[in-house]
Formats: C-alpha cells, structure tokens, sequence
C-alpha cells in the first residue's frame, strides 16, 4: 500500500525552508557599512536669538541654529532655511543658507541668521525651518 508523507514529517522542513530565505533577504551583507555611513541626514533645532532692530540705525537680526547630521559625500551640502512669526509687533523674519556635509558631520553644531529686517524683535518667536527640502513642524521660542 502506498503512504504519502504526513504532514508533521513536511511541517519541520517547510519551516527550515523559509527560515533559510528569511534569513538571506533580511541579513545585511558582512561588509555593508553602518547608517551613518549611507548619507543620513537628520536636523535639530534647538534655539533662537534676536538682535532686535532699533529704526533708523539698524535692522534686526533673528538666528536659529542647533545640531545636524549630513553624512552624504564628501563636498556636498544640504539646503537649510526658516520662516519665522514674532507678534506685536508683527515681523517675519526668514533666512536661507547650505550646509557641508561629509561622513564626519555627525551632530555638527549650526546656525544660520536672517535677512536683515527692520521688525525683528524680542519676544515670543515661531520658527519654521526646511531642511533638505522637508518642512519641520514648527517650533516656539522666546528670543
């Protein structure tokens, strides 16, 4: 009489089966290099300032900066720039700028000042910043 293979004789090497391709499409390669190393580029900012403006001698001044991360090739850069919000009186403030990246920009400290504006102020201040094209929710500070 013929038998066929019952099935907890097939379910061990079925479950070997996919274990072994599981394993050999998640498992990095030996040599695939660590995240940092693979153009990470992250932001944080962490604070603001103001020279406030005192018309007709001079315009004010708002400056953002914090830490960021750009490990892209070496001499190349990721854009960076802010909109900000100051209330009563109303200004906004906003500046635009590069940064360098390379594999040792690792929570490289940075900043970035605004165009020179006749309202900026001290106060409540909201920052808007993009960075490598990707707006960041806003964040409220005292300047």
């Amino acid at each position: 009489m013929f038998r066929y293979a019952s099935a907890p004789r097939l379910r061990p090497a079925a479950v070997a089966a996919c274990l072994t391709a599981t394993l050999a499409v998640t498992a990095p390669a030996a040599g695939a290099a660590p995240a940092a190393v693979q153009g990470t580029k992250s932001v944080q900012l962490q604070w603001a300032s103001a020279w406030p403006a005192d018309p007709p001698f001079h315009s004010g001044v708002l400056t953002v900066g914090g830490v960021y991360t750009c490990t892209e090739p070496a001499g190349t850069s990721v854009a960076v720039s802010f909109n900000a919000l100051q209330v009563v009186p109303l200004a906004m403030p906003s500046g635009s700028g590069t940064l360098p990246c390379g594999p040792g920009v690792i929570d490289a400290p940075w900043e970035l000042a605004s165009f020179p504006n006749a309202d900026v102020h001290s106060g409540w201040t909201n920052v808007l910043l993009t960075f490598d094209g990707q707006g960041l929710p806003p964040q409220e500070f005292t300047v």
